[in-house]
């Protein structure tokens, strides 16, 4: 085994999702680090100690010795993990290989049913997906995924940035970890990009909803500290110094294709219309919050054609023909203004 797949095998273990042998495996190693130096794994940040391992199984290799365990008399929460070290005793006393036995020990998927693309061109590069979903790898940009998903979930590491579009599965979650954060969505398209210069990663959703939050904070939810989620034309920026996400809204939104093929489609022309039905007209067409901090400006009457202006001119418009401004606050658009004279 290389010290590539040890590490991301490590890794897996460290985010809870080892099989039962993969587990067995690692812990054995933990144990035997802990029973010979005395130093317990919290002691260590996750790069120390993967060496500190990886150099042990090296050594174990070098020496092809029957290991020796002492048991010391404080470290009580190893003394399961030493009462399994016999049998591992009984491997190296009939001396197989120990990268046949690390082998043996882990699962299809950290040994040869992981694939990682790489785009060192100037274009996107366009990745097709096992359940039928699409990644669009950008320049300079990787992407690590299974050739075939969990029956449970679908997972992938991503790199960079990409333009995601994940076939809807409502059983099979798909997740994507980007360093410190994790997207969770079920069915949509999305945006992940990352500012390396910055230690920032955004998440810009097209269609669907997002649940965004931070590797190993357990929860999933809206409320949590942790976490954000995310509806069309809605963004999560994750500041990795001050670990918390900022919502917001994405630099340009784009109108949301109607649930209804059906559905009398939108009209952005108005004549003489209240701007209470402008910006409810606004709102369903992107999906987003407009709202007035002067209940008189909803009567105020508009005329005006918005047909095919972006939603921030068409709001520059709808301003500067009542004399009003509009701010971007996270998710919500505020008009302010005096109202009108009736």
């Amino acid at each position: 085994m290389s010290r590539k797949k040890f590490g991301q095998l490590l890794q897996k273990y460290l985010r809870g999702e080892c099989t039962p042998q993969e587990k067995q495996f690692v812990e054995h190693w933990y144990g035997l680090l802990e029973t010979e130096t005395g130093e317990s794994r919290q002691e260590l940040d996750p790069a120390e100690l993967e060496g500190r391992l990886w150099n042990q199984i090296q050594q174990k290799m070098e020496t092809d010795e029957t290991p020796v365990i002492p048991i010391r008399t404080r470290s009580y929460r190893w003394i399961g993990i030493a009462a399994s070290l016999l049998l591992v005793g009984i491997w190296f006393y009939v001396k197989p290989p120990v990268d046949l036995l690390v082998m043996q020990s882990l699962s299809a998927d950290t040994q040869t049913d992981w694939t990682e693309r790489s785009n060192p061109s100037g274009k996107p590069l366009v990745i097709r997906l096992e359940d039928g979903s699409t990644v669009q790898l950008a320049a300079h940009s990787s992407l690590r995924f299974p050739n075939h998903f969990a029956p449970e979930k679908r997972t992938v590491y991503l790199t960079g940035d990409a333009f995601f579009s994940i076939q809807k599965m409502s059983s099979r979650p798909f997740y994507v970890h980007t360093d410190k954060v994790v997207t969770k969505v079920l069915g949509t398209s999305f945006f992940v990009r990352t500012q390396l210069a910055d230690r920032q990663i955004r998440v810009e959703v097209v269609t669907g909803r997002v649940t965004v939050y931070k590797e190993g904070g357990g929860k999933e939810k809206q409320s949590s500290p942790n976490g954000v989620v995310l509806s069309p034309n809605q963004m999560a920026t994750f500041f990795s110094k001050e670990e918390h996400f900022v919502t917001g809204l994405v630099d340009a939104p784009q109108l949301i294709q109607p649930a209804v093929r059906d559905q009398t489609p939108l009209t952005f022309q108005f004549d003489d219309a209240p701007l209470a039905e402008v910006l409810k007209t606004l709102e369903q067409a992107y999906g987003i919050k407009i709202d007035v901090d002067n209940e008189q400006q909803k009567n105020c009457p508009l005329t005006a054609n918005l047909t095919s202006q972006p939603l921030y001119t068409q709001l520059d418009i709808i301003c500067a023909a009542l004399r009003s401004t509009y701010e971007v606050h996270g998710t919500t658009i505020l008009i302010s203004g005096k109202g009108c004279v009736q």
